[in-house]
This record gives C-alpha cells, sequence and structure tokens, in this order.
C-alpha cells in the first residue's frame, strides 16, 4: 500500500481530553472516565469532585476536568499510570503526530506511545505541575491498529490529580493500491484484440483477389 504525496492529513479518531464523555462533555463528580484506566491497580480514572480541589490547582473547565484513582484524589504518594488508546486503521502511522497538553500533582515521569518512552519530560522543580498546563508532542512510534498512550504520574503530598488539557492528532490515509487486472481478463482481451484483428486481414485478402 503506498500514500500518495499529495494526500491531505486527516484527524486521529479517539483522543479525548480527561473528564469527558464521548461527546467531549465534561463528566459529574465521581464518574468514570471512559477514555482514562489505571494499568496497575487497574481500573477507570476517577473524575476528582470539585469540593476536594485545592484552591491553587487549574480550575475544571467544560471540556477538561481532573482525574485519580479515587473522586477525594486519594491514595496519596504513589505513582499511578493512566492509559487511553487510538485506532490508526486506514492510517499510515509513519506519517502520525500527536500534541497536547498535560497538568499533574505533582510530576508527570514518563509519557510512553506504546510502551516505548518519548523523552524526559521537563517538570517544575518545586513539583507545582497542577498551577499551569505543560505541552507534549508526540512525532513517532506508532504502529498501524491499536496504539496505547501512557501517562505516569507520581503524587508528593496530601491529595493528587492527573489532566489532559487539550489533545488532538493527524495522519494521512493510506491510499489504496492501483488495482492489476486478473490474468484471465487479459487473456480475454487478448483473444478479442485478435478476434477484431483475423476479420480485417481476411477482408483484405479477398478484396486483393478481386482486383487480380
Amino acid at each position: 500500500m503506498a500514500v500518495g504525496s499529495t494526500a491531505q492529513a486527516a484527524s486521529i479518531p479517539g483522543l479525548f481530553t480527561t473528564g469527558v464523555d464521548n461527546f467531549g462533555i465534561a463528566l459529574g463528580d465521581g464518574a468514570s472516565d471512559p477514555h482514562y484506566s489505571i494499568v496497575s491497580p487497574s481500573g477507570p480514572g476517577i473524575v476528582v469532585s470539585q469540593s476536594n480541589i485545592p484552591g491553587d490547582w487549574l480550575s475544571n473547565s467544560s471540556s477538561s476536568r481532573w482525574i485519580w484513582q479515587q473522586f477525594d484524589g486519594q491514595p496519596t504518594n504513589v505513582t499511578r499510570t493512566f492509559r487511553t488508546t487510538f485506532d490508526l486503521t486506514g492510517l499510515n502511522p509513519s506519517t502520525a503526530s500527536i500534541a497536547g497538553t498535560w497538568a499533574a500533582d505533582n510530576f508527570l515521569d514518563q509519557i510512553l506511545i506504546n510502551g516505548v518512552s518519548i523523552g524526559t519530560i521537563p517538570n517544575n522543580p518545586a513539583g507545582s505541575n497542577f498551577i499551569s498546563f505543560s505541552p507534549f508532542n508526540i512525532n513517532s512510534g506508532f504502529q498501524a491498529g491499536i496504539n496505547t498512550l501512557d501517562f505516569v504520574v507520581r503524587d508528593a503530598g496530601f491529595i493528587s490529580g492527573f489532566r489532559v488539557g487539550e489533545i488532538s492528532g493527524t495522519a494521512q490515509p493510506i491510499s489504496p493500491s492501483p488495482s492489476v487486472p486478473e490474468p484471465s481478463t487479459i487473456l480475454g482481451l487478448g483473444v478479442l484484440g485478435l478476434g477484431a484483428f483475423c476479420p480485417r486481414k481476411l477482408s483484405q485478402g479477398k478484396k486483393s483477389k478481386q482486383d487480380n
């Protein structure tokens, strides 16, 4: 299969911020996030209740909310990996890229695409990554079909939280290979061509005899 050089990039489906439903609408307090699950111990990410969010955290919005293992931001002083998946079927993985923003109480240790780290993640020295969003970009490591995107978050305090504020991606569609005629079709076309040729030769022969 080949990708046309002039193909227009398409949006990667299945990428969502944290704390929203399948339509991108913010979930309620204590709801299970359908797009971000905790790898170990396994379970869904839970929307942290507004009443438990400290005043120095980024405010929730209509497009993303804080999540953790429990609605009250517990347990603390632990590391949790949040996983989301997306499907590149019909898209060329070598042309894929994803960009977004994250926030965490307190540290984002790694981002992994299909189990491979994208490299060092800059964190605020004081661990105050909950006061503003930080950007991330992924430009390699994609594969055909289902892909996994992991965020490894480490807490050091009395309440925990993780948030993806923005996320989007593009990839070029895979163009179908040019169709090749079946051998039987080629043979049939050859026979038809021969049939068209032979009567013409015969008629030319008869005409020559008549002229003589």
